[in-house]
């Protein structure tokens, strides 16, 4: 009985480790299962985040494309607003001009008309006085023959206003006149090479015309046919013209009273340095107005001569 216990015992062992590893071999089975479910599920959420990140993609290159587009089109309309800017601030120029030519001429009409007025009431005047008075028939011819002359005389006038009124410009493009350079050397006589100039005098005159008043900063700016100043300038001024504000290198200035009449003022430059052979442009300003320029050439030298 006993050995019977003992020969069966390794049988009942097999058969327990043979539940133990199909129970585990199930189990495992279970969870391989398992665990490739969650590896196709994982993997068709990877295919559809891919397809998702695919369309982002290709839409956020449809909208970069898009973006400059827009940009293009918004810069192009800055140009054109710029340049309309531009164009509208020429026609406010020219029409504040027309509009000071006109107020003239409206003045010049309205006393031509009073005139006209006043020789319609003497006329009539005198018309009434000639039927009145018979007698006095060869007086008012004579006075009538008087006021044909006076007539003439300012239909001559009329004539003599509207010829003037024709050729008068607006203010705004008078500009100083009478300009003169002076080079000098050293022993200050006078030269044109560039090398010898020891200071140079640019004076000019402003014409009552321009109806400049009070005190002003009037600034020279010496550069070359580019534009480009020809000397270390003492600074750069804004000039506020009717039309742009332009940058201008200022190389000398002086505070002017100015007062009825023409004017004449003249500025001193001592370059400080060996001036170089071409052509030069000294250009003259206020704060708001172009006052002129002229041009001058120094010429080279040949050896110490």
């Amino acid at each position: 009985m006993d050995y019977e216990q003992n020969t069966n015992w390794p049988a009942w062992l097999l058969g327990s480790l043979a539940l133990v590893l199909l129970a585990g071999g199930i189990y495992f089975w279970n969870g391989n299962k398992a665990l490739t479910r969650e590896t196709d599920r994982a993997e068709r959420r990877a295919d559809s985040l891919l397809s998702v990140r695919l369309q982002l993609e290709t839409d956020m290159r449809q909208l970069n494309n898009q973006l400059a587009t827009a940009q293009k089109a918004n810069t192009e309309l800055v140009n054109r607003a710029t340049m309309a800017n531009r164009q509208l601030i020429q026609t406010d120029a020219r029409l504040r001009d027309l509009r000071r030519g006109n107020a003239s001429r409206v003045l010049t009409i309205r006393d031509l008309n009073r005139n006209l007025t006043d020789l319609t009431t003497r006329r009539d005047s005198m018309g009434n006085q000639m039927n009145a008075m018979r007698d006095k028939i060869g007086w008012l011819a004579d006075s009538n023959t008087v006021y044909q002359q006076r007539n003439g005389q300012l239909g001559g006038a009329v004539a003599q206003l509207n010829q003037t009124l024709l050729t008068m410009v607006p203010r705004a493009t008078l500009t100083g006149d009478g300009f003169r350079v002076e080079a000098v050397k050293s022993n200050q006589k006078e030269t044109a090479k560039a090398k010898k100039v020891d200071a140079l005098t640019i004076s000019f005159n402003i014409p009552a015309e321009l109806g400049l008043t009070g005190q002003q900063e009037v600034f020279l700016s010496l550069t070359d046919e580019g534009r480009n100043a020809v000397l270390p300038p003492l600074r750069t001024e804004t000039v506020n013209l009717s039309t742009l504000n332009e940058q201008v290198p200022v190389h000398a200035q002086q505070t002017v009273a100015f007062e009825s009449g023409q004017q004449r003022i003249a500025f001193r430059l001592a370059p400080g340095t060996t001036l170089k052979p071409g052509l030069y442009r000294a250009a003259v300003y206020t704060k708001n107005q172009y006052l002129g320029a002229v041009e001058f050439r120094f010429r080279d030298s040949f050896w110490f001569f």
